[in-house]
């Protein structure tokens, strides 16, 4: 069931150890639905739609990652949460380092799914995504049907090996990839997209070693398959180790940057292991 606080949407799946869940950019908490299906004896779930995502409230101007680390934190006090694990995925992962390093009482460890933490490697992702994320911000303009975004989103193009093709040719329209960014596409502000692709330097201005040396948690990163386009390298790995010494990281098998979208199952264990869940209850 839906719950908001100050606008923030967000609901509770699971009972036992708690844990704070954040998608990534453009994403909505129900990226998480396989997952919490495999974790629900066992885990507290508290999954959170970030601002300007899912059913959470549109604040144009308002997207840096502390604006979004400010909107976790009231989730945590709304529910009397007491101090938890995060799950950050991608850009949910970067709002997750900025909960645990300015108020580090909520946080006792986290858990980032593929996110390189070095500002100008991420600088130079987006870059790289930017034709992307500007098809996707055209999709998210007022007024659009549903049908109307799903045409639009099929049409996108992306490079493959063989060369450029549509989402169609790569998905087909009844995929479920297709379907759920659709979902998210319809509610999303695309002044989130504005501010990756316009206000890259603002957005991300805390992502910096002064942050990192403030994280004093555990900390565990979910390496993507690289193989299968997961975004953290070897140098991000080196990068992480010299600023954050306690991170540990578990590389996983065939699974690309989408993580618990593409293998619930893996990332559900990699989550357990992070979480030393013994603590909680196991499925029966």
């Amino acid at each position: 069931m839906t719950e908001w606080v100050d606008g923030v949407a967000y609901d509770v799946v699971g009972d036992g150890q708690p844990v704070l869940l954040v998608h990534g950019g453009s994403g909505r908490r129900q990226w998480f639905d396989a997952m919490s299906t495999v974790l629900a004896d066992e885990l507290r779930m508290l999954r959170v739609d970030l601002p300007g995502h899912g059913e959470s409230v549109h604040t144009p101007g308002c997207y840096r990652l502390e604006d979004s680390a400010d909107a976790l934190l009231t989730v945590l006090d709304a529910t009397g949460t007491a101090p938890c694990w995060v799950f950050g995925h991608s850009h949910g992962a970067h709002v997750a380092l900025v909960l645990a390093a300015r108020h580090p009482e909520r946080v006792c460890g986290l858990v980032l799914g593929d996110a390189p933490v070095d500002r100008e490697r991420m600088r130079r992702h987006q870059l790289a995504s930017a034709s992307m994320n500007r098809g996707w911000r055209l999709l998210t303009a007022p007024g659009l049907g549903r049908d109307e975004v799903l045409q639009g989103f099929l049409a996108l193009e992306v490079e493959t090996p063989g060369g450029a093709v549509t989402i169609e040719q790569l998905f087909g329209a009844d995929h479920p990839y297709v379907r759920e960014m659709v979902a998210c596409l319809e509610r999303h502000d695309g002044d989130f997209l504005d501010a990756v692709l316009e206000r890259f330097d603002d957005t991300y201005r805390c992502l910096d070693e002064e942050l990192l040396r403030r994280v004093q948690c555990k900390v565990v990163m979910l390496r993507a398959d690289p193989a299968e386009g997961g975004l953290v390298q070897e140098d991000d790995i080196a990068y992480l180790h010299a600023r954050l010494p306690q991170a540990q990281v578990v590389q996983l098998t065939g699974v690309g940057h989408g993580l618990q979208l593409q293998d619930a199952t893996q990332v559900a264990e990699a989550v357990r292991r992070a979480l030393g869940t013994g603590v909680g209850r196991r499925p029966h």
